[in-house]
């Protein structure tokens, strides 16, 4: 299954966000668009764990932020406990275009630590 048949099978449509994905030699992109609420953080959580899955073996995740513009605290432990289960499979994940504001959240939270961040072209 490719990413995009993962998304529709695993990511209900919201009307305050919508996710794509792309996968090149190096692993697998998420877009993020919109707001992190409750309902969109349930099923990105389900997403990805799939995508992590599937991954085992290759070399990324990144979970491209820069059309976020809501995070709630479900959002954060959704990438929260997919940094978890990447690491236990020993998949690098990375977030990229953090928006200002999405930033502040994660270092209120003191998180900016554990997540690691990759450029725009990266």
């Amino acid at each position: 299954m490719d990413v995009n048949e993962g998304i529709a099978r695993y990511f209900a449509k919201y009307p305050t966000g919508t996710i794509r994905g792309t996968e090149d030699e190096m692993g697998l992109t998420l877009f993020v668009t919109g707001s992190m609420d409750l309902n969109f953080s349930q099923d990105l959580q389900n997403l990805l764990s799939w995508s992590i899955g599937q991954l085992e073996g290759q070399k990324r995740l990144i979970i491209d932020l820069d059309k976020v513009n809501y995070l709630s605290s479900t959002g954060v432990g959704a990438l929260s406990n997919a940094l978890i289960e990447a690491r236990k499979r020993n998949l690098p994940l990375f977030l990229r275009n953090m928006q200002p504001r999405i930033r502040s959240v994660f270092e209120l939270l003191g998180l900016m630590n554990f997540f690691d961040e990759i450029g725009p072209n990266g």
